[in-house]
């Protein structure tokens, strides 16, 4: 069996990603951080984030002064090889923060969350903007 390292020219997944930024180091080599999608809806907006292995209790929502602060962390198993050794580890553990800012009108009981299958699915409302009358200022 051969094994093709992951940072290697035959690395397919990553060739796009290396071949622009050759000196960006990869966020997925050392830390834990999902991707996340926002989708606009007629009245609200909706969050989506990876978060495969994540269990529920692990997951933050906060709401603080209009800003929404979701906060995860990920255990790594502690298990230990007992007949073979690790050849390669990819899996990782961490923690990491995102924060997304929602305006001061949002109520957190405004604010729905669900995790489906390892996808985090938050459901925030859109505000509606006053409208703002245009007024002329005189200059005396």
């Amino acid at each position: 069996m051969s094994l093709i390292p992951r940072h290697s020219f035959f690395d397919f997944d990553n060739f796009y990603d290396n071949f622009f930024a050759p000196h960006v180091h990869n966020p997925s080599d050392s830390v834990f951080m999902p991707r996340v999608d926002i989708v606009e809806k007629d009245n609200h907006y909706e969050i989506k984030a990876d978060l495969p292995g994540v269990k529920k209790e692990d997951i933050h929502i906060q709401l603080h002064n209009g800003v929404l602060s979701l906060d995860a962390k990920m255990e790594s198993e502690s298990s230990e090889e007992q007949n073979g050794k690790v050849i390669r580890r990819e899996r990782r553990a961490g923690s990491f923060t995102r924060t997304f800012s929602l305006g001061a009108a949002v109520q957190e009981s405004d604010i729905s969350a669900s995790l489906v299958d390892g996808v985090l699915l938050i459901k925030a409302p859109k505000l509606t903007e006053s409208s703002s009358e245009q007024r002329k200022i005189e200059i005396n």
